[in-house]
């Protein structure tokens, strides 16, 4: 590695009082710039941002190697692990971009959900080119590098791959000239166990990334600093010249945010603490994103946050760095977006100089539907932003298994897959009716169970708890969620519990962690009951529990769309009622009612009940994936003596999904156990859900779904 990082150092921790940082000039290594006083105005330092758009990112650099900022969409609009990214280029004035495609990758290339970007030159041609650490599942993980020739990117196999690097916990992917040379260097903000940070290094040589070892080039030490509560960037913050700083905003539990600088020296990175620090109560990170660029022009960089408000608007903040970091214009910041244009903590910002008058311009990127994206150009008026909207629809981030608004929600809290008994002696079922998703399976005897997907909403209680099955192992590892259940079959629970392939996808929590209890208004084996609260206690203390969860989305309409032909349904028909032939004392009927928009669900003629809460189940949704089911005797036998179970969740089949009293027949299509379902229409039409709560059947491919 560089001279700078020559060594990895145990240092002290962020969250800790540190010492004072030594003046630049005495820290070893460190070649300070004095600014010179020039009568020509210099050009900007680069300027570079990545931040989530949606289900993709947005990402400021200078790809063309121009000396200018150019903003990249990395989207996937057909939502089929398809990459399209779209280069946009301001116009001569700054306030209007024109758009041009420079590279297109085939569906099954990548899946965006799985990945974290940077911006960095890789191959030293004077051209910013696209990282992205990507996950490959069981704490598999690359670096792929999209290449800039100017003029598009060129896309290959990956310039560094890891069998034992968790994507999971590497929670920033940062790049800048940490090492005193004129080249980009990589860093990993990884979070370790007990809320331990460390910060992994990556060079370069050009056509390949050498990794610096897990001790990295900075160790906060164990329960020092929980990488969640931080929003990173890159810049010269408390000097003008010199290699790059790292500057992370801390949230606390009060309110109060801290800025820690990470400043590169001989001994890795050496952290600045209390650089600034606002008053208690006063700032939710949770509601900001957060960028870096010289915005006051005094040649240090300054940190900018649009910080959002719950009806769409946002202000634009200003940390600058000659004063402190105190708020430039207090609070209220630079700028006001109006309301509807603006997402709360998921407004992405890029960086640059829109109208080359040698300011720090910003454009406030939200998602629209699919491709679209709705822009707030923010032109730099010295003290003040002049606004410039577009008018696309923003869709801000929604919960991924419902399409609901996310209204400030956990995105990335972990789902709860928790296997419930549909015995006639188990219903009605507790819980149920705040469940996002609801999986229905065939189990032995061709009698069915239930798994119910928390995530959204909170139950209280939750009922009778069950026993897992070999079919639940290809579904949960696409919720990244922990998987809940009572007991199982020998054969199972061997597979479940030590097959790497399998053990290593989701979060395990049986009876041992002491979630359950027994009821005495049910007979066992139907009487085995817990809480939510129980069961996120029990998650706490399971391995990596506490780690986020990235779950992949379904894809779902707007909220406000109305028109029922609209998402993959032009070709449906009528279809108020919907039966599920299973045997019976299960068989399912659903009834559409037009007013709630919503299905009633009929267990064995018997309208489907909350248990808990008397609430009525209103399904959103019906999806039916039909599919391989064989008997198999892989598993052993159910006490009964039948066979088990197996299905095929992976490839493609056919399928149908019912929304708003309507019928579509479908494709469904799944690369890999990781992946949710994607429907598509014969046409070849996303069919989309309406948001709200699915539930899913799987049943044989040669089953027909009556409807009317």
């Amino acid at each position: 590695m560089s001279a700078v990082f020559a060594v990895a150092a145990v240092l002290a921790a962020s969250c800790a009082t540190a010492p004072p940082a030594a003046p630049p000039s005495q820290v070893p290594g460190l070649v300070v710039e004095t600014p010179r006083a020039s009568a020509t105005p210099q050009p900007l330092a680069r300027m570079r941002s990545v931040g989530p758009l949606g289900t993709g990112f947005a990402a400021s650099g200078d790809f063309k190697g121009s000396g200018k900022t150019e903003i990249a969409l990395i989207q996937d609009p057909a939502n089929d692990h398809g990459v399209r990214v779209t280069m946009r280029e301001p116009s001569p004035g700054g306030e209007a971009f024109s758009d041009s495609t420079w590279l297109t990758l085939p569906p099954g290339t990548l899946a965006l959900g799985r990945a974290k970007f940077a911006v960095a030159d890789l191959n030293f041609d004077g051209k910013d080119d696209l990282v992205a650490l990507y996950d490959n599942g069981e704490n598999r993980s690359s670096l792929y590098v999209f290449r800039s020739t100017g003029s598009s990117f060129e896309f290959g196999d990956p310039w560094w791959r890891s069998d034992d690097y968790s994507w999971s916990r590497a929670r920033a992917l940062l790049s800048g000239k940490f090492s005193g040379t004129d080249r980009d260097t990589l860093l990993v903000a990884y979070q370790g166990e007990d809320l331990d940070l460390r910060i992994h290094a990556f060079e370069s040589n050009g056509s390949a990334l050498a990794f610096g070892g897990t001790q990295g080039v900075y160790d906060s030490g164990r329960g020092q600093f929980d990488a969640a509560r931080a929003r990173f960037a890159v810049g010269h913050f408390t000097r003008s010249g010199g290699p790059d700083q790292i500057a992370a905003l801390y949230q606390y539990a009060n309110a109060r945010v801290r800025l820690h600088v990470f400043d590169p020296s001989p001994k890795g990175l050496v952290v600045t603490s209390n650089v600034y620090e606002s008053a208690e109560g006063e700032y939710d990170l949770g509601r900001a994103t957060i960028a870096a660029g010289d915005v006051t022009g005094d040649g240090r960089d300054d940190l900018v946050a649009v910080y959002g408000d719950g009806d769409g608007s946002a202000r634009v903040q200003v940390f600058d760095s000659g004063s402190g970091f105190r708020p430039a214009n207090g609070w209220a910041g630079w700028a006001t977006l109006p309301p509807g244009s603006a997402c709360a903590g998921a407004t992405a910002i890029a960086v640059g100089d829109w109208n080359g008058d040698r300011r720090v311009d910003l454009a406030a990127l939200v998602p629209g539907d699919g491709a679209l994206v709705h822009s707030n150009v923010l032109q730099n008026q010295g003290g003040a932003f002049k606004v410039a909207s577009t008018s696309e629809e923003p869709l801000c981030p929604r919960w991924p298994l419902t399409g609901m608004p996310l209204a400030g929600g956990p995105v990335t809290r972990r789902p709860l897959y928790v296997k419930i008994d549909n015995n006639a002696h188990a219903r009605p079922h507790y819980g149920i009716s705040r469940a996002d998703q609801v999986y229905e399976w065939l189990v032995e005897g061709l009698t069915t169970r239930l798994a119910a997907v928390f995530q959204s909403q909170e139950p209280n209680v939750i009922g009778s708890v069950r026993s897992a099955r070999i079919t639940d192992t290809p579904v949960v590892p696409s919720l990244d969620a922990a998987f809940v259940y009572s007991g199982g079959g020998p054969e199972e629970l061997m597979r479940l519990h030590y097959e790497a392939a399998v053990a290593h996808r989701y979060i395990d929590l049986s009876p041992g962690y002491g979630w359950g209890y027994r009821v005495g208004f049910r007979e066992a084996p139907y009487n085995y009951f817990t809480t939510y609260a129980a069961l996120r206690e029990a998650l706490a203390s399971a391995p990596d529990g506490d780690q986020p969860a990235n779950v992949p989305a379904w894809d779902f309409l707007p909220p406000s769309s109305i028109d029922p032909l609209a998402g993959g349904f032009a070709s449906s028909i009528p279809a108020d009622t919907v039966t599920v032939p299973y045997r019976g004392g299960f068989a399912v009927r659903y009834q559409y009612d037009a007013a709630s928009r919503s299905y009633a669900r009929y267990d064995d003629g018997a309208r489907e009940v909350d248990g808990a809460t008397g609430e009525a189940v209103a399904a959103r949704n019906v999806v039916v994936i039909q599919t391989e089911v064989h008997f198999t005797t892989d598993y052993g036998l159910d006490p009964a003596g039948s066979p088990k179970l197996d299905m095929k969740l992976t490839g493609t089949g056919h399928g149908v999904v019912f929304r708003g009293g309507r019928r579509e027949d479908v494709i469904w299509s799944r690369p890999d156990v990781v992946d949710v379902f994607t429907l598509r229409s014969a046409s070849g039409d996303a069919v989309r859900l309406a948001p709200g709560q699915t539930w899913i059947h799987i049943v044989p491919s040669d089953w027909t779904i009556p409807s009317q």
